[in-house]
Formats: C-alpha cells, structure tokens, sequence
C-alpha cells in the first residue's frame, strides 16, 4: 500500500460515521473518550503508529468494559483488532487501551495505557519491547502515560513484558465504501487475553514502572478491516 493510498484511507475513515451495533452499559461517555485521546494525543505527537491508530481505531472505541482493581477502582479495558489488505499484502495489528482515574471536572485521566502486537488471528503471543514493527509476527510495544490534573504528561515505554491475545470472536459486520476502491468493515464483540509490562521513562531514564492487565474473562472488543489497491 502507497503512502498516498494510507493517507487516503486515514481522512476517509476519521469521517465515517460509526453506526455499529446499539452500545452497551459499558459505553463510554463523549468526555471520557475526548480526555483518553487527548493524553494520547499529547505523549505521542505525530509519532507514525499513533497517526495510524487514530485513525482508523480511536474513533471507533466507545465502549469498554470496567475490569476491577486491587486497590477498589477500575481500569477500562477496549480491546481492538485491525486487519488492513492491499492486494495480495495483508497486515495486521491486536492491541488494547486501558485507562483509569477519568476526572470529568479537569477533563483529564489518570492513567492510559495502549499496548499492540503484530499478528492475523489468535492465538497471539508476542514480546513487547521499544521497537516494533506491524510485519514482524511475535513483536509488540506498550506505553503507559500518566497525567496530572494540568493535563501534563509522563510517558514509560515497553522494555520487556508480553501481550498474548487467546481469542476474538465478532458478530456481522458493517461495510462502508470509501471511494477510490477502498472499503472498511467494521464489527463488534469480545476479545480475550492479558498483558503485562515493565516500562522506562521517556526519554530513557532508570525510572520504571509495570502495569498487569488480565481480560480472561473478555472485554469489549472492535474489528476493523480495511480492504484497497496496493
């Protein structure tokens, strides 16, 4: 796929619609999703991954399941899986956003963390360390980013941990013709797996931190397939 082709598809799909299926109790509210992208927005800049991902998957998730702390809060947990398809090349990309500590008064949030591994289908068991490429099967990367109530942010980095994903299943997906022969169909459902991280902070520093999430038991989880010329 061109980069004139990925950047087509970028603009197409931050202006399409989401008329999924109805959502959920656990849907998240317009505040909370702005303040989640907002944290994302300003730890990664124009950083290439997060472009992508803001593009085809962040407007998307506005839903996410509530998964218990030991200290009595909550993370919420989305869980995501973009497939994107060019011709004969395909790729693909599983991944989770996670978050915590969402202040409706300073529109900001605690804690964000979003965690990707390369890979088609489950069962997927990769490695997350600070590099990571989409067609390099068994890698996958992490970043936990911590704001105050400025909205100032800290961002760590994977350096070791593992991502593994042990099931996915959607229910009938919705098609939608982005013109220039490109296509998106996007589904809905649950997505079961578990992470675990130990990060540093950026730029490289001693300081670390780790972060567990376990959605064993399935959290709410979107499909994204993306079909165009090469």
């Amino acid at each position: 796929m061109t980069r004139s082709s990925v950047g087509f598809l970028l603009l197409a799909l931050t202006a399409c619609t989401d008329s999924g299926t109805a959502p959920t109790l656990n849907v998240v509210s317009v505040g909370e999703k702005a303040a989640v992208q907002q944290a994302l927005a300003l730890s990664f800049g124009s950083d290439s991954l997060f472009s992508t991902l803001s593009g085809f998957v962040l407007p998307f998730i506005d839903q996410a399941t509530p998964v218990p702390n030991a200290p009595g809060d909550t993370t919420k947990v989305a869980a995501f899986q973009l497939e994107v398809v060019a011709g004969a090349l395909s790729a693909g990309v599983f991944g989770t956003l996670a978050w915590r500590g969402y202040d409706a008064t300073t529109g900001t949030v605690d804690t964000v963390l979003l965690v990707v591994g390369a890979g088609l289908a489950p069962p997927i068991d990769d490695s997350l360390s600070e590099a990571f490429a989409v067609n390099l099967l068994g890698s996958g990367t992490a970043w936990i980013i911590a704001q105050a109530p400025d909205s100032s942010i800290q961002t760590w980095r994977a350096r070791a941990g593992a991502i593994h994903i042990t099931n996915a299943t959607f229910g009938s997906a919705t098609r939608a013709d982005l013109g220039g022969g490109f296509t998106i169909a996007r589904s809905r459902g649950t997505i079961v797996g578990d992470y675990h991280t130990t990060a540093k902070l950026v730029p490289d520093s001693a300081t670390t931190v780790t972060a567990a999430v376990d959605f064993s038991a399935g959290v709410e989880g979107v499909h994204l397939r993306v079909e165009g010329a090469p």
